[in-house]
């Protein structure tokens, strides 16, 4: 199953969510009453901003920096029973860490608004920085896949393309859904069991 939705970061992109999106930190919509509610607090909030901002002090995020703000991450969602599902790098990109919320006995606004919360506090900073300093690059597994789907699809490809933004720019922008289909079609068969964004 596929969901669609709209994602923003510096610009809007589309997004495609493959293998069954849970609760995630970016959800489509939450209700108000749980949406605006702040679940934080002051402390908890500054703690995490403050740590987020001692990684970013050189300037750079490392792989190591990012692990060390989901284990915050994890840490301050467990505080409210949530669990942090950690699916590892993306694929897609190696930029973002595939990474998911579970509390079934709350409802899915309420988890995703405490999602966001701690997202926001331990993670949101250093989580950009790495992928602005990091070039997305793909899996060479997704990358053969999705080459020979677009291949069958009559999609011309140079066999120099590494990530995603290489195949959207040799397929032209009239072909930009061709790509999302093959891309995801391709995540589908190799990671089954495993949801992530395509962006």
């Amino acid at each position: 199953m596929i969901v669609m939705r709209a994602r923003y970061f510096a610009a809007a992109v589309v997004v495609l969510c493959v293998g069954g999106c849970g609760q995630s930190p970016q959800p489509p919509t939450a209700l108000p009453s749980a949406q605006f509610r702040q679940y934080l607090s002051e402390e908890e909030t500054n703690e995490g901003r403050d740590a987020q901002a001692k990684q970013l002090a050189d300037g750079s995020a490392s792989k190591s920096d990012y692990e060390g703000a989901v284990a915050r991450l994890k840490q301050c969602l467990a505080k409210r029973g949530i669990t942090l599902v950690n699916h590892g790098w993306s694929p897609v990109n190696h930029q973002r860490m595939g990474l998911w919320y579970s509390n079934l006995s709350l409802p899915d606004d309420v988890v995703a608004a405490y999602g966001d919360q701690c997202h926001a506090a331990h993670l949101a900073s250093v989580e950009e920085r790495y992928a602005q300093q990091h070039p997305p690059r793909m899996a060479p597994p997704l990358l053969r896949q999705t080459t020979t789907c677009l291949s069958d699809s009559k999609v011309t490809t140079s066999g120099r393309e590494r990530s995603l933004p290489d195949l959207l720019k040799s397929a032209g922008s009239d072909r930009e859904r061709i790509v999302y289909d093959c891309v995801s079609q391709a995540a589908e068969k190799l990671y089954p069991k495993t949801p992530f964004v395509i962006s």
